[in-house]
């Protein structure tokens, strides 16, 4: 009878020990926040005349990608400005662009990023469009919009959200 408790009390423990332990490379909870850093600090897209003609979204993860996409944001531009320093062994790059807006008064914004519950990441991009009564350029713009974030070599799924600006 105590040998049976032992053996009992031995597979609750290691039952117990097992569930407490963490695969190595498992990922957070669904819904949990990763940081993500725009490369424009303000509440705006990154650039509003970029060149990129087509709504896009891209996920960077080697330099010479990312050195490519930062040629074609600044396509007309010159010169073009430096290429600013990403380290690939620990961060990643996410790109989302709009495509070409008959005016001003659009804006693409990559607003955050969370663990998803397939063990992708969600990237929320906000597509902003003005309202009947907003003032705008009467010229072409394509909106685009660049962040990083710590690297993960699981899939990025980008989540559209839509708003339009409510002007006097």
């Amino acid at each position: 009878m105590k040998s049976r408790n032992r053996v009992v009390a031995a597979v609750a423990i290691a039952i117990a020990l097992g569930g407490c332990s963490s695969p190595q490379g498992s990922t957070s909870p669904p819904g949990t926040s990763i940081p993500i850093t725009r490369f424009r600090a303000e509440p705006y897209s990154f650039a509003f005349n970029s060149g990129v003609e087509q709504p896009e979204r891209l996920v960077v993860r080697d330099s010479a990608a990312w050195n490519t996409l930062w040629i074609r944001i600044h396509a007309r531009q010159s010169p073009i400005p430096p290429l600013p320093t990403v380290d690939f062994t620990r961060e990643m790059v996410v790109f989302a662009s709009l495509g070409t807006r008959s005016s001003g008064g659009y804006s693409i914004l990559l607003d955050s990023a969370s663990e998803a519950g397939s063990g992708a990441i969600d990237v929320v991009v906000r597509s902003v469009s003005p309202g009947p009564r907003c003032g705008v350029t009467a010229s072409l713009t394509e909106p685009v919009d660049i962040a990083k974030l710590p690297r993960r070599d699981t899939p990025v799924q980008f989540v559209e959200r839509s708003e339009t600006t409510n002007c006097p």
